[in-house]
């Protein structure tokens, strides 16, 4: 029988069916180990099964409710409620639409906004740095600190996902001048897929479109 510290070995390895497997024989006889349960609701996470997860970790408070792990993944899970009240709609003809608000132009706004503050600092240097004060220096630093970060938020804003839609009929993906609809007759296979990124596992969601289509 492995140890929790060699099923992670496992788990960095990319082998989750042999994680599992030494996992249940973890759990079998020590039922209560909470961190083996971490552990499993992790691999859980990282398949995208969210279902068993949430059961894992309602075991785990059953055991320990003051547990921290626990009681950060209920808040987590809170915040997705809220997200997903504010986020997306129901559909008058059935069906739901999910909004997308990609990080990149939140990220892109947060710049645009510090790149103006320091715009606004140069201009009070521009006092003591008379160099600063000269048109073609104040118009490149206008350039890379205001104009360049908000020109990044138009394109982004333009061609980046607007929102999701699925139906009885099918599936609809729209940006803010762009629509695409795909029939479930013409979806051979939706798939959700996990990458194993340095920075951490992504999941994306993805569409096998028929042959021809």
């Amino acid at each position: 029988m492995q140890h929790v510290k060699q099923i992670r070995t496992i788990v960095e390895a990319g082998d989750n069916d042999q994680a599992h497997a030494a996992l249940d024989q973890l759990l079998a006889l020590g039922p209560n180990n909470t961190e083996a349960l971490k552990l499993r609701a992790a691999l859980l996470e990282h398949e995208g099964r969210f279902a068993d997860e949430s059961k894992v970790w309602n075991r785990v408070a059953t055991i320990d409710r003051e547990d921290e792990d626990a009681i950060n993944y209920f808040l987590r899970r809170q915040i997705e409620d809220r997200e997903h009240f504010y986020f997306t709609e129901d559909l008058p003809q059935g069906g739901r639409r999910f909004l997308a608000y990609p990080r990149s132009l939140v990220r892109n706004a947060a710049i645009g906004l510090l790149g103006c503050m320091m715009f606004l600092a140069s201009t009070r240097l521009s006092v003591t740095y008379p160099v600063l004060a000269q048109p073609e220096a104040m118009l490149g630093i206008f350039a890379v600190l205001v104009m360049g970060p908000w020109a990044a938020i138009v394109v982004i804003y333009a061609v980046c996902l607007r929102s999701v839609t699925i139906s009885a009929d099918g599936i609809a993906l729209a940006t803010r001048f762009r629509s695409r609809t795909l029939r479930w007759a013409e979806v051979k296979r939706v798939c959700l897929a996990r990458s194993n990124a340095e920075r951490g596992s992504q999941l994306a969601l993805v569409i096998l479109p028929i042959d021809g289509v």
